[in-house]
């Protein structure tokens, strides 16, 4: 049996790669390990102690963007260390106008759920005390209340009856 030590990066294929580079490093805050423009592709980093944990590969302004009834990568998640981490962030993809599709209280988390400019749908969230849930919420892994500080934005629910329509 394969057991890898961790998940190491994630290769996005994107329409544009100078739209979807700018979006990685000025909303993510990720940097730039290495571009290599004869592949059309840039490596991205958080930290720097990788070479990469995210690669974008340009395919071309004309390639359709992934649909909801497609097999594949639903979201990728990224950990804040803490709630108010987490309301920054949320209070960023505002300021910076990127369309926040929803946010939910896990129980085990809270989440704020987004798109990048390719339509791939990203979340950064910040994991709650679980041993401390788990004593007192029967199943800590259904949440799916909005987070108190998003009202304006929709809910789990909210996308879930919408997609049911």
């Amino acid at each position: 049996m394969i057991h890898p030590e961790r998940i190491a990066h994630l290769v996005l294929k994107v329409r544009d790669l100078e739209t979807s580079k700018k979006f990685y490093t000025e909303t993510l805050g990720m940097q730039v390990m290495r571009h290599v423009p004869e592949i059309k592709a840039v490596f991205l980093s958080f930290n720097g102690r990788d070479h990469h944990e995210i690669a974008l590969f340009e395919i071309g302004a004309n390639a359709e963007a992934p649909k909801g009834n497609q097999t594949g990568m639903l979201h990728v998640a990224f950990r804040l260390r803490n709630e108010e981490d987490l309301l920054a962030a949320y209070k960023e993809l505002k300021e910076k106008s990127v369309p926040v599709s929803f946010t939910v209280n896990h129980g085990v988390s809270k989440s704020v759920y987004f798109r990048d400019p390719d339509n791939n749908e990203l979340e950064v969230y910040t994991d709650n005390d679980i041993a401390e849930l788990v004593q007192t919420v029967p199943n800590a892994y259904l949440g799916m209340e909005k987070l108190d500080f998003a009202p304006d934005s929709p809910g789990l629910v909210d996308v879930i009856k919408a997609i049911r329509q």
